[in-house]
């Protein structure tokens, strides 16, 4: 086994300001230690802020605009929590559209934390077994979710955490998910 699994592979993670930052940074560092090229998709212009430790933190560069990001040009995504982020996303129809075509086309996926209950806004958490922050609980049950009683959950090409302590399991099996993940590839004519 090669010691950069996911190398040839693109991985958007998908941020809006007020983004938990270690949510966002440890998977990040271990996709890219991993061999993955990780690209930072937002609304916000440029440069997107995280929350950290009860109050803003870093700016982060933003790659590729939400409204011109299309599923098929990447392997996977991953969604951090953090309720500033996940509320200005939920009401993001281009947010919304990118995770809806993820989990439609069983691709991978990770969500972590806030990020999980989403899943209800694409109508996209009924019968998926999840790993979900106290936040979510309520949603996601009434969704018809089912909710793991343990830090993480994979249901499928889905991998839920419900807070960082689940995190590194769950970017393992996320890893896993990606590598073995073939992405059919369009030639321009």
């Amino acid at each position: 086994m090669t010691d950069k699994p996911l190398a040839g592979k693109t991985i958007a993670v998908m941020l809006a300001n007020g983004f938990d930052e270690i949510e966002f940074t440890e998977p990040q560092k271990r996709l890219i230690e991993a061999g993955a090229t990780v690209k930072v998709v937002s609304r916000a212009n440029g440069l997107v802020n995280g929350w950290y430790d009860n109050s803003w933190g870093h700016f982060f560069p933003v790659d590729a605009d939400l409204s011109t990001t299309l599923a098929v040009d990447y392997d996977g995504l991953v969604v951090p929590g953090g309720h500033r982020s996940v509320e200005k996303m939920s009401d993001d129809p281009h947010s919304q559209r990118i995770l809806k075509a993820f989990v439609r086309a069983d691709m991978p996926v990770l969500m972590v934390g806030d990020a999980v209950a989403m899943l209800t806004g694409v109508e996209m958490a009924g019968g998926r077994t999840v790993s979900t922050s106290e936040s979510g609980v309520e949603a996601l049950s009434a969704a018809g979710a089912t909710l793991a009683d343990a830090a993480f959950a994979v249901d499928g090409a889905l991998v839920t955490a419900s807070s960082p302590d689940g995190l590194e399991e769950a970017v393992s099996a996320f890893s896993a998910n990606v590598s073995a993940y073939e992405r059919e590839v369009v030639e321009a004519a």
